[in-house]
């Protein structure tokens, strides 16, 4: 369709046997353009041309105007419908007066703390979602919030259209005041030998070279004076054993199992502002055995960025027990697996030194034993109480 002939409005005309020839003989004389000049079966034809041009023609033959089109045919249709305007209208100005105020909230680099609370925590500085963007201050809303939040030691507040995109930084979590006055002592949480102290504070009872047992006191947070008496302390610090752990890993020739068997679409939400309303509910099959997995997704249009509006969807993963038989290959596989897996989690606090791994085949499944030796902090903090 010529974009020209759309704007100015266009009609289709039809023409018999009889009158196809003085048709063509009045577009050429009249130099009218026109286009689509289909042949019919019964020696009439069909074309089209502007609105103007077919209003012409229809009062100075026997034509037949099939069909009108164009913006001027699609106005007049709108006209008719006032609802359709003014709702249109409406819509329009909703969302150009909504461009002033925040649509949403989005939070990174949290941890502990839920982006929930984050959002919270900003609410209660003035700071949120339908916030009057014009009165909108960065630097104002992250001093107000580094100065009443004791969750918090960082906050960039950016806005993306109407949409704050909010990085945080957690405060380390402090000590309780009360626990970190009382005295304690540092006792073995393992058995092991001593390889090296390195104290902040107490009295070392043990030294280099030394064998204790799990329980056995490390370092005393009592120093005993002659003159002055007893003075207590919290006694703090680390002591590096050599250490040694037995890990068993047990993967059986038949088990039961959670065996996914299908997928299904579960309920859809709207969220819209702070609003959410349910659109779309689905009870499936009613089975208690399933896994639900929600996603929330932001629709980003090239033409509107950032729309204040999510799709939150429920998907349910059903599963059943199944009974599980695996040949020795797959199940010594498995277990070696799961003994890396536990080595690495080991790993996270202690040097490994040296894995001894023992592998035994039963009839009713396979057994891996590695013992490692490693060296690790084995001091564990134990308080105690002072009595006159």
């Amino acid at each position: 369709m010529n974009p020209i002939l759309f704007l100015a409005g266009y009609a289709e005309l039809s023409a018999d046997a009889a009158n196809a020839a003085p048709l063509m003989d009045a577009l050429l004389r009249e130099d009218l353009p026109f286009s689509r000049l289909v042949a019919c079966a019964d020696g009439g034809i069909r074309l089209t041309c502007s609105a103007r041009a077919a209003k012409r023609l229809a009062g100075a033959l026997p034509v037949t105007v099939l069909r009108r089109g164009g913006l001027p045919s699609l106005l007049l249709r709108l006209l008719r419908r006032p609802g359709l305007v003014v709702g249109g209208l409406l819509a329009l100005g909703l969302l150009l007066v909504s461009r002033l105020f925040v649509w949403d909230v989005r939070v990174t680099g949290n941890r502990t703390m839920s982006a929930a609370e984050v959002v919270e925590e900003l609410k209660n500085n003035g700071f949120g979602v339908g916030s009057y963007l014009p009165d909108f201050s960065a630097g104002e809303v992250e001093n107000r919030v580094l100065l009443t939040s004791d969750r918090l030691a960082w906050i960039s507040v950016r806005m993306q259209g109407t949409v704050a995109e909010v990085q945080v930084m957690e405060r380390d979590a402090k000590p309780d005041g009360t626990g970190a006055t009382r005295p304690a002592d540092l006792v073995a949480r393992v058995d092991g030998q001593i390889e090296l102290l390195e104290l902040y504070r107490g009295n070392p009872v043990v030294r280099a070279g030394q064998a204790v047992r799990r329980g056995e006191l490390l370092v005393s947070g009592i120093f005993e004076h002659e003159n002055i008496g007893c003075r207590f302390t919290r006694a703090a610090g680390k002591v590096l054993a050599r250490t040694e752990h037995t890990l068993t890993v047990e993967i059986p020739f038949s088990d039961t199992e959670k065996v996914c068997y299908a997928t299904e679409k579960g309920d859809v939400w709207l969220n819209f502002f702070a609003f959410t309303g349910k659109i779309s509910e689905n009870t499936g099959n009613g089975s208690a055995d399933c896994d639900i997995i929600e996603t929330v997704t932001h629709p980003n249009l090239w033409f509107l960025q950032n729309l204040p509006f999510s799709l939150r969807r429920e998907t349910r993963r059903l599963w059943r027990e199944e009974t599980v038989t695996r040949p020795p290959e797959e199940a010594t596989r498995l277990a070696y697996d799961r003994l890396e897996a536990d080595l690495r989690r080991l790993s996270e606090n202690a040097q490994l030194l040296s894995c001894k791994t023992e592998l035994v085949l039963t009839d009713e499944g396979v057994l891996l034993e590695c013992t490692v030796s490693c060296i690790e902090d084995i001091a564990e903090q134990v308080e105690f109480d002072v009595t006159d």
